[in-house]
């Protein structure tokens, strides 16, 4: 029988899935299932190669259910021949039930090296199926029988560093993205360059620290994922997606859109069945509003969603699309179809608040968007929409004239954005904060070009609608005195007249009550501010302001 050795990096990989398959082949013919489950530990990767798993797997289907029992790996490997063959994945669930059987039956209990590859290969059908939930306790079982292994994990599972990657994407997609990173890591220590299958780790590191806004850490793994011993080959197939995601949004956070483009572009899958497919439709989404034409990204995710099927419309898909789905009709001036989106998702992560935050910014319900941001205070989030929530709450608090607490968000604001490299998040908030938080900036740290350059806003400005003279003259009244009938007998009218006016400017103004009206009047410079308070007063209105965070 063809002699059976770990992987070795430099051999031709078709000639080493060819070696693999006779190994595979003269043991089934020899009967000795114990060795061909060896050589599927060893060569998995090798055996699930398109162009020659079916004739290496083939036999395999001749074995009876109480000899895949006894051997699991054997029954892993079909399950995955199945699920591969979108004609035949239902047949699937069937070998990994035997699988699971086996390493669960005292009677004929697997190696710890077999359990950690049966479980890896069960998250992998469980992730893939969208049963998410049970696909996190497959891999973090995995992980725990991987790190059981005293002995030279790389001498007893072949491409050791993909069997990791496989359990932290399982992690990474059940949300939880702190143990998936730990896991990426350590996927990636086991061999880092010697062994070129790490490669998977580094592009996952790479492209999960760039999307949640840890710029510095994304930008030193797409470093070292530039150089030796990867190829162009790795870093645009499958294994390769979140290295091509973390140099995109690198890109965009420079506000190069075109660069963004070209690694896009490098990308080769098939976006109706690659598992990354909402991450790269979000990308993609966020590089056409950079680029000037939302219209195009909207239409360019909804194609997405369709070629997906089903799948492009369930929870799942709706809540990870929801946050760029939203920014795209907000930065369109379809504010109800944003509204509809995000309400639509009903999701409760600090995104989604940061995501109805900026909607009612936009839509000038400033008090309302400060509970949203309140709402997750103390809740762990991203820099990214730490950042992002920080542009909302200094915007806010410009806009009401938060004195000494609006000038420490802002200084939060600049710190989180120097030590995140991040730039985008002072572009998603409407122009004219834009233009408030540039001039806060230079006042404060006269730093601007350092945290935020030049680009201006990516939203289209709300369009208020005219107020008419009578209007304006009781919106002008009631900045001077709150009381109906005070406003009444300064403009020698009835208060059920003051009444019906104030109502209609709430209305156009999209205020609910008088200090959103007066926030927004200001902001828009239909009425002239007030004249300045004294010392005492100004510190009375600082700590008024908008709440700690």
């Amino acid at each position: 029988m063809t002699s059976i050795n770990p992987p070795s990096a430099p051999e031709d990989a078709l000639v080493a899935s060819r070696r693999a398959a006779t190994a595979l082949g003269d043991a089934l013919n020899a009967g000795d299932l114990a060795a061909a489950s060896d050589v599927l530990r060893l060569h998995w990767l090798d055996l699930l190669r398109d162009e020659i798993r079916d004739e290496a797997l083939e036999k395999l289907e001749a074995l009876s259910s109480a000899q895949l029992t006894t051997h699991p790996l054997l029954a892993v490997a079909l399950g995955l021949r199945y699920n591969a063959d979108p004609h035949r994945r239902s047949k699937a669930p069937y070998y990994f039930g035997l699988a699971s059987l086996g390493i669960r039956n005292p009677a004929h209990r697997a190696s710890t090296a077999e359990c950690a590859l049966i479980l890896a290969a069960e998250s992998v059908c469980l992730r893939l199926a969208g049963r998410f939930s049970l696909a996190v306790g497959s891999a973090r079982a995995g992980a725990k029988a991987l790190d059981a292994i005293r002995e030279d994990r790389g001498e007893l599972i072949g491409y050791l560093p993909r069997v990791y990657a496989h359990l932290g994407t399982s992690l990474y997609y059940g949300g939880h993205e702190d143990e998936a990173l730990r896991v990426y890591e350590r996927g990636y220590a086991e061999a880092g360059t010697t062994d070129r299958s790490s490669f998977s780790n580094l592009s996952m590191l790479a492209g999960i620290h760039a999307l949640a806004g840890n710029l510095p850490e994304a930008s030193e793994y797409v470093g070292m994922a530039r150089g030796e011993p990867w190829t162009d080959e790795q870093r645009s197939y499958y294994i390769g997606t979140f290295y091509r995601i973390a140099e995109a949004v690198l890109a965009l956070e420079r506000s190069d859109a075109a660069s963004a483009r070209a690694h896009l572009d490098a990308m080769v899958h098939d976006c109706r069945s690659i598992e990354h497919w909402t991450t790269i439709a979000r990308v993609e989404a966020m590089t056409a509003l950079v680029t000037g034409d939302a219209a195009d990204g909207l239409a360019q995710l909804e194609s997405f969603v369709v070629q997906r099927g089903t799948e492009g419309q369930g929870t799942s898909a709706r809540r990870r699309l929801a946050s760029v789905r939203s920014l795209l009709h907000v930065a369109l001036g379809n504010y109800e179809a944003a509204e509809a989106v995000l309400g639509d998702a009903g999701g409760r992560s600090p995104q989604d608040a940061v995501d109805r935050a900026r909607l009612c910014l936009v839509h000038d319900r400033t008090s309302e968007a400060l509970r949203a941001l309140r709402a997750i205070a103390g809740r762990p989030q991203s820099l990214r929409t730490r950042a992002e929530a920080l542009a909302i709450e200094a915007a806010i608090g410009l806009r009401t004239g938060g004195g000494g607490r609006s000038d420490a968000v802002v200084q939060q604001l600049v710190s989180v954005l120097r030590r995140s490299g991040q730039r985008l998040a002072l572009r998603l908030v409407p122009e004219r904060d834009v233009a408030a938080l540039r001039s806060a900036i230079e006042r404060l740290r006269g730093e601007y070009a350092a945290v935020g350059g030049d680009p201006d806003s990516l939203l289209l400005s709300r369009p208020l609608p005219a107020l008419t003279p009578r209007e304006l003259a009781v919106l002008e009244a009631l900045a001077r005195d709150p009381s109906v009938s005070g406003i009444a007998a300064e403009l020698y009218v009835s208060a059920n007249t003051v009444k019906s006016q104030l109502r209609s400017v709430y209305r156009k103004l999209g205020a609910r009550n008088r200090d959103e009206a007066l926030t927004v009047a200001l902001f828009h410079h239909l009425i002239r501010p007030a004249p300045p308070v004294d010392a005492g007063a100004a510190d009375l209105l600082a700590e008024s302001g908008p709440g700690e965070r």
